[in-house]
């Protein structure tokens, strides 16, 4: 059996969970699941061994703010796996942080509540990305998802977390620009209104409605489709138009911000940046007259 192999980061709850429990229990993958909670990961990777699934969850204990722990992480992934077929990067520490400061504006609030968003958020998920790209290169395939939020489009929560999320939505079409000669793409999902261990909004989507608008994207979606969302934010619930697929409910989610945003995608699509551009030519180096005549400029430029 070709089974493929998934790596999902902030597997122990929220998105990041229902991602890998749906890729591993309804689509057959392996998938290493990440996070810091052990003993969540080893529940998860019970369920899935109790159901009826071919696919498998392997825990893998991992603090993102680590480096060096993220790279010993992915050279085991690569002594293990001879490819690497789906990069979820969905761990999140914002949340959590922004919790006991709710209705403060950004002055009153500490730095490390910005923090929180930007590096367990934004930076993990470029570590994580720049590690495992060789491997997608090398392969000339391969999928990296950025879990993010319509808060990336609109003020949501906190100053901090509609930042982390716009870049990460600007991440995905950035590394999509460098990424698209090689036949690897790079996606960003917006779950809408969530139900997770930490929000409830009322009728709002699971993770498991994430977690099938992951697998559509990875086993259902064409050639023709992957290069449309190249680089571009794609909404849950948008793919569940396009791929026929509810949430653990059997409905699709009916919560007033998640209706009104993915109605919104269907006749006006959100603002996507584009990732069409001019590489620079690796072969030339800072002496190439073409180069160092730019940063000849700039180190005279006075402000």
């Amino acid at each position: 059996m070709n089974r493929k192999a998934c790596v999902v980061t902030g597997a122990s709850r929220g998105m990041g969970r229902g991602i890998a429990l749906v890729l591993a229990k309804e689509a057959g993958c392996c998938v290493y699941a990440t996070a810091r909670d052990k003993e969540a990961l080893n529940a998860l990777a019970e369920e899935v061994s109790q159901s009826d699934s071919d696919g498998y969850i392997v825990p893998c204990e991992l603090d993102q703010n680590d480096d060096q722990a993220v790279r010993n992480f992915v050279q085991s992934f690569q002594a293990k796996e001879n490819r690497i077929d789906l990069l979820v990067n969905s761990a999140y520490a914002g949340l959590v942080a922004i919790a006991p400061h709710c209705g403060k504006p950004f002055w009153e609030r500490p730095v490390s509540v910005f923090d929180a968003s930007i590096m367990i958020g934004l930076r993990s998920s470029y570590v994580m990305s720049s590690l495992f790209a060789p491997m997608m290169v090398k392969q000339k395939s391969g999928l990296m998802i950025q879990v993010s939020s319509f808060g990336g489009v609109q003020y949501l929560f906190d100053v901090g977390y509609g930042v982390g999320k716009a870049g990460l939505d600007r991440l995905s079409t950035d590394m999509a620009a460098e990424l698209k000669p090689h036949g690897v793409y790079a996606i960003t999902l917006h779950p809408g209104a969530a139900v997770t261990e930490v929000t409830a909004f009322p009728d709002g989507e699971t993770p498991i409605f994430s977690g099938r608008a992951v697998t559509a994207l990875l086993n259902k979606a064409n050639k023709d489709h992957l290069e449309k969302l190249n680089g571009k934010v794609v909404q849950a619930a948008e793919l569940a138009v396009d791929y026929d697929f509810v949430d653990i409910n059997g409905k699709m989610p009916t919560g007033v911000e998640v209706t009104k945003t993915w109605r919104d995608a269907m006749s006006n699509p959100l603002i996507q940046y584009s990732f069409e551009a001019d590489l620079p030519d690796p072969s030339k180096s800072l002496n190439h007259p073409d180069v160092s005549a730019f940063f000849h400029g700039a180190k005279n430029y006075k402000v």
